[in-house]
């Protein structure tokens, strides 16, 4: 039963991250606060699935001052700095080739 249970506390937990990257991904630049209003959760809630985002280095974010504050923007990581190209490798087809 406790296996089930955290199962489905997994699978949560990657569809609230996949939703809020998307809503990144549609809308960068945003802050927590912003965010917050988009899609409707607690601050605390966007604030966790940011740093695991941030964690998996998903996502990015930007820090400049305005009028005294310090403002936080988040930004999705472009999908090309997410691919490690020295693990890449060219198969021409060819099944000796691995």
């Amino acid at each position: 039963m406790l296996e089930k249970a955290n199962k489905i506390r997994f699978l949560n937990s990657m569809k609230n991250k996949c939703f809020l990257y998307e809503t990144i991904n549609k809308k960068p630049g945003l802050t927590i606060y912003d965010l917050t209003k988009e899609v409707n959760w607690t601050s605390g809630k966007v604030n966790h699935y940011i740093q695991k985002l941030l964690k998996d280095r998903i996502i990015k974010n930007s820090t400049e001052i305005e009028n005294g504050r310090v403002k936080k923007q988040y930004f999705p990581v472009n999908y090309k700095e997410l691919i490690n190209w020295d693990e890449m490798t060219y198969n021409n087809g060819d099944k000796n080739d691995t």
